[in-house]
């Protein structure tokens, strides 16, 4: 399965890989928070990556 990269996602992964570890609430408050559902964007994000990963 392959899947595309959003500029965001890149962002997020240059962020870990850059500080080694983040928790959920700092990535709201980083990459999220301006959207309307932003702790539900994340959710589903992180969950796609699990997907595509796993």
């Amino acid at each position: 399965m392959s899947f595309r990269l959003s500029q965001r996602d890149k962002d997020i992964i240059g962020f870990i890989n850059q500080f080694r570890a983040v928790d959920r609430d700092s990535l709201v408050e980083l990459f999220f928070k301006q959207l309307k559902s932003p702790v539900n964007a994340r959710n589903s994000v992180m969950v796609r990556w699990y997907v595509c990963v796993g």
